[in-house]
């Protein structure tokens, strides 16, 4: 579900991108920014690379369950955008990360009847940008491992994983008894 959803948001950006911008090539692409041994991860020049840097459990508007389900468990993705573009496209950089600002204002929300191309285990996706001063945004790339690069993060709420019914072989667990 995670890459459903963010497969999705990286081609409607791309659809958007190209309207807005004229062209056939697509720029957001969905990748690491650093590769585990320290080089670049995307090698193509002039990119907005979608990255995930973190998973969360959603904790609010926890629905009750029946006892024959397992408790869906709702989870937010944060969306690292970053324009990586080279030293004489910088200011195309910025353009293209604007666009992607913009493609998110005007698509708050994504759910089947706005988005018949989100997968049907995806009910409904909200985007919210996350707002970080330097010393946070420093400890993020930091964590990353790359150089600063333009970036604006969302969060991205909610994607939910929901198995099926409990079989009677998948007894939820109650607590130790007496006996032991």
């Amino acid at each position: 579900m995670i890459y459903s959803a963010v497969s999705v948001i990286a081609e409607l950006a791309n659809d958007y991108i190209t309207k807005r911008f004229g062209q056939s090539e697509e720029k957001v692409i969905v990748s690491n920014i650093v590769n585990p041994d320290g080089s670049m991860a995307v090698t193509e020049p002039d990119k907005i690379i979608l990255s995930l840097v973190n998973l969360q459990q959603e904790t609010v508007n926890q629905k009750n369950h029946s006892g024959n389900t397992y408790r869906p468990i709702n989870m937010n993705l944060f969306l690292l955008f970053s324009a990586s573009f080279n030293d004489g496209n910088y200011a195309e950089g910025l353009r293209y990360l604007s666009a992607v600002i913009s493609f998110f204002q005007a698509h708050k929300v994504m759910n089947h009847r706005n988005t018949p191309e989100l997968d049907n285990s995806v009910d409904k996706l909200t985007f919210e940008i996350v707002n970080q001063d330097l010393q946070n945004l420093s400890h993020l790339w930091g964590t990353i491992g790359g150089k600063y690069l333009p970036s604006i993060l969302y969060k991205v709420r909610m994607v939910t994983f929901q198995e099926g019914v409990l079989t009677s072989n998948d007894v939820p667990f109650s607590g130790f008894g007496t006996n032991f």
